[in-house]
């Protein structure tokens, strides 16, 4: 797919470019990049994709580069670059926040273990340990907020923490620490489980394809071949781009796009599709699409779009914590500060009671959930193949009263099964079996397949 355009004006020079973006895991790093991006001169429009990690920028090219976005971005501790640059490697995030809660959460029980056995010293040891490995990466996102004037979860917790360790109350500390460390490590992994969605997705196509040319035949990578090539398509592989049939015959499985299990029979003048798998015959195809073109690609764009879009009550969640936020850090001060100010209240009680306000009342749970709620209900049905247009639309499904499904693929297997045999004539339906049997044994077609299946139920031998 192409990642960057250019188009010219009379007076301005307009691009478009798509970023990856590594470390944008939650609508708080969303807000982060659009506070640190859209002060930069040039910049006309971006919009994120957190599902896909993408960042769709529009810009004027005269006044503002690439190189000058990528930079920006660095300084909040995000990594981007553009995505024909280098390939997405997924799983990084959920792994290292997976290391992180597991250290954390180790160091805490190593600490307890010794303070159990009245050794003090050494527990306190283990509890600075894990206060300070857990802290470091929730620290280093509150500072990158506060420079863009946010309010955010990371910002309390390190508030939180800090107060903790003021009050030298560590155990309390490494506890906050490593329970945010398991919210942040299931956040990520549901993402991550949305995102493995979309790659089963693109994964139906095959990155290289038998390409003829001059009267050869090799193979080549899908994106460097162009409309008007001839590809060849052997039996039981998958089809990697839309074409034309120009040779040969051939049964198709379209199941992986249209979930319809009958296959449907090519021939010459009928189209097929990327990401379909080919039957018992060879097909000599004629490219008629880019594969960025392809209708798996636009299948693959529809859905990273809809899992983009926001739902209602995700947007009012967002709208209500940067209002709840400020409230909760300001009447913890508030808790802080009066009692001993004005009633001789011992501070330090005080100061703890607000600092666990501050814990409990904190919007983490309130903001992550919904977010959280929304993509893992998204990403489960892809896993069953069944694709949403977003949180808006999965919301909606709570007034939904009537359903109507599509029989085929939906309510049933998709597999085709021999029901009934009706004979015409002298013959048993055993004998017919047996016989229907033996001319299908080596077919690989779906209806073979079924016959055989049927005939090994009713005859073992």
């Amino acid at each position: 797919m192409a990642t960057e355009t250019v188009t010219c004006t009379v007076c301005e020079l307009h691009a478009e470019a798509i970023f990856r973006v590594e470390g944008m895991d939650c609508n708080e790093e969303v807000v982060i990049l659009e506070r640190r991006l859209k002060p930069l001169a040039g910049l006309e429009a971006l919009s994120a994709d957190l599902i896909g990690q993408r960042l769709h920028v529009k810009y004027d090219a005269a006044k503002l580069t690439t190189s000058a976005m990528v930079d920006a971005v660095g300084e909040t501790g995000m990594r981007m670059w553009l995505e024909s640059e280098e390939p997405m490697v997924g799983g990084a995030a959920l792994d290292s926040r997976r290391k992180l809660m597991l250290i954390c959460g180790g160091l805490l029980l190593v600490a307890a273990l010794f303070q159990a056995e009245g050794l003090p010293r050494a527990a306190m040891a283990f509890y600075v340990a894990g206060t300070t490995v857990g802290v470091a990466f929730p620290a280093r996102r509150a500072l990158t907020a506060a420079r863009s004037r946010i309010l955010d979860i990371n910002v309390l917790m390190v508030i939180a923490v800090i107060g903790a360790l003021a009050l030298g109350d560590w155990p309390e500390a490494a506890s906050v620490v490593f329970l945010f460390a398991v919210a942040q490590w299931l956040e990520v992994r549901t993402m991550e489980g949305a995102r493995q969605a979309i790659r089963a997705l693109i994964d139906l196509a095959p990155r290289e394809a038998l390409v003829r040319r001059n009267g050869r035949e090799e193979r080549i990578p899908v994106d460097a071949i162009a409309p008007g090539d001839e590809i060849v398509i052997r039996p039981g592989e998958k089809v990697p781009l839309d074409g034309l049939v120009i040779g040969g015959r051939s049964d198709v499985n379209e199941a992986p796009l249209t979930g319809e299990s009958r296959p449907i029979d090519k021939e010459p003048g009928d189209e097929v599709y990327a990401g379909t798998i080919n039957g018992r015959g060879a097909m000599e195809v004629r490219v008629l699409r880019f594969g960025r073109d392809s209708r798996l690609s636009r299948i693959i764009h529809l859905v990273e779009t809809a899992q983009a879009k926001r739902a209602p009550v995700q947007s009012f969640v967002d709208r209500f914590a940067r209002i709840y936020t400020p409230v909760v850090l300001a009447l913890a001060v508030i808790v802080a500060a009066v009692p001993p100010l004005v009633a001789g209240a011992e501070a330090a009680t005080w100061i703890y009671r607000a600092l666990v306000l501050l814990v409990i009342a904190c919007p983490c749970a309130l903001v992550i959930s919904t977010p959280v709620s929304i993509v893992a209900a998204l990403s489960a049905a892809a896993r069953h193949g069944v694709l949403i247009k977003g949180g808006a639309s999965l919301e909606r499904l709570a007034s939904i009263r009537i359903v109507a499904f599509d029989k085929t693929g939906t309510l049933t297997k998709g597999e085709l099964t021999v029901t009934d045999v009706a004979v015409v004539g002298r013959a048993s339906a055993l004998d017919v079996i047996r016989l229907a049997a033996a001319v299908e044994a080596r077919s690989a077609h779906p209806v073979a397949a079924a016959i055989s299946r049927h005939a090994q139920a009713l005859l073992p031998d």
